[in-house]
């Protein structure tokens, strides 16, 4: 069961690319502030690496993990992610350090689930430096590897980042 309130539109587009396994290898959630992006993201991760039968039952180990925070192939990088080395003291902006361990962890196999799965909350936080190496791993991305990146501001993204990405509003 999604735990996404009022985004049908954007489950059933998810639902579907599952079910036809045509899953974009990223997708671009935007949308305003608290409208559930990060909760979206959470959701697709656990749908993706659920070992129940209605995907996601948020009752297997794989879904209790990834709602705890403790899956090992769901990974959140954002300005104040605590456990990801930082190269801005003031994080005003992720920078590239973050982006670089993201794809040193997306080189290598998923450990315990099906796909790894990365998440960027505040996507226009990105310097350019880091923007532009993310745009590497979108351009030739590993397999078994999902990049979601959420936005407040679609508008501070390079446009190059955002044509890589399948697009998904979240309205309220």
């Amino acid at each position: 069961m999604w735990k996404t309130i009022g985004q049908t539109k954007a489950i059933t587009l998810i639902e579907g690319s599952i079910k036809t396994d045509s899953l974009a290898h990223a997708y671009l959630l935007v949308g305003p502030e608290h409208i559930g992006k990060t909760t979206l993201a959470l959701d697709l991760a656990r749908a993706l690496n659920c070992q129940g039968d209605k995907k996601p039952c948020n009752q297997c180990q794989s879904c209790t993990k990834i709602s705890n925070g403790k899956h090992a192939d769901i990974m959140i990088l954002s300005l104040d992610s605590p456990d990801i080395p930082e190269d801005d003291k003031e994080r005003t902006k992720i920078g590239i350090k973050k982006i670089h361990y993201l794809q040193n962890s997306a080189s290598l196999p998923p450990y315990e689930g099906k796909l790894k799965t990365f998440i960027i909350d505040g996507t226009e936080y990105l310097s350019n430096e880091a923007a532009n190496c993310l745009l590497k791993t979108l351009e030739e991305p590993p397999p078994r590897v999902l990049i979601l990146l959420l936005a407040s501001d679609e508008s501070q993204l390079l446009p190059t980042v955002v044509s890589r990405c399948q697009r998904l509003e979240l309205t309220p």
